[in-house]
Parts: structure tokens; C-alpha cells; sequence
């Protein structure tokens, strides 16, 4: 059995094309014996996002506080998703999340850990960015 308070797990920087003043916390990770799902807590700050981008499994996630908006480049239209609401991505659907310069978000990702052979595919070929801002890390 694993139990930790979630302020005391270390956040990483989210390092993946584009995203921006995103870190996640891996709450529930293969290291601790999870054999189906993970478990990460992801913070978007003011002015951020995961561009769009899919992957070959689901994930669901539960917004814990704050705003932001949920993109879906395939419907052509973005959903603004707030605490307390439940997002299903089925695989291969295009996603992306973006903050606006008063909004930051903290959200669940529950992923399996046996996915298939692991590909993202990232609709953005910029560097990821992050910089400390005061009161979040």
C-alpha cells in the first residue's frame, strides 16, 4: 500500500512540444506497484497549456480547482471545464488544455500503464516552456 500526501510528492516540469507553465506530480506511478492505471496531478498555470495532441489509450480526468479551456481540434471547438467537472478522452482524440492569463488549473489523469507501444503525437513543434512564478511549484 502506498500513502502520501499529495503536497509532499515532487512536481516535473511537463517537457513535452509546446506545452507551457504545466507540471505534473505522478501521485500513483508504476514505481509504486500500479499495474493498470497511473494516477498524476497536473497544474496549468496563467498563460498555459498542453497543445493538442492524441496518444493510443484513453484517460480520464477530474478537474480539482481552478479553470481552463479544454481543446478538441477535431470538433473544431473548445469546452471550458472547471472543479469539479469529468472529462472522458477516448483514444486517438485530439486534446489540448490552455489557461488564460487569470486562470490556473489543477486536474487528475487516471492513464493505464499498459498502453500500447507508447506513442504521443504532439501537434506542436515548440519547445515546452516553464518558469517559477511565486506560490506555485
Amino acid at each position: 500500500m502506498k500513502h502520501v500526501r499529495s503536497q509532499d510528492v515532487p512536481s516535473d516540469v511537463v517537457r513535452e512540444p509546446g506545452a507551457k507553465q504545466a507540471t505534473i506530480k505522478r501521485l500513483i506511478d508504476t514505481t509504486d506497484g500500479a499495474d493498470r492505471f497511473v494516477l498524476s496531478l497536473f497544474e496549468v498555470t496563467p498563460n498555459g497549456s498542453t497543445p493538442p495532441h492524441y496518444h493510443d489509450w484513453e484517460h480520464e480526468i477530474f478537474i480539482v480547482d481552478g479553470s481552463m479551456t479544454l481543446q478538441l481540434p477535431d470538433e473544431k471547438r473548445d469546452v471550458k471545464v472547471s472543479a469539479g467537472d469529468v472529462v472522458f478522452i477516448p483514444r486517438n482524440e485530439p486534446h489540448g488544455f490552455i489557461t488564460g492569463a487569470d486562470e490556473t488549473c489543477r486536474f487528475l489523469v487516471v492513464a493505464p500503464t499498459e498502453r500500447p507501444p507508447i506513442r504521443n503525437y504532439f501537434m506542436s513543434e515548440d519547445p515546452y516552456q516553464y518558469e517559477e512564478t511565486a506560490g506555485h511549484r
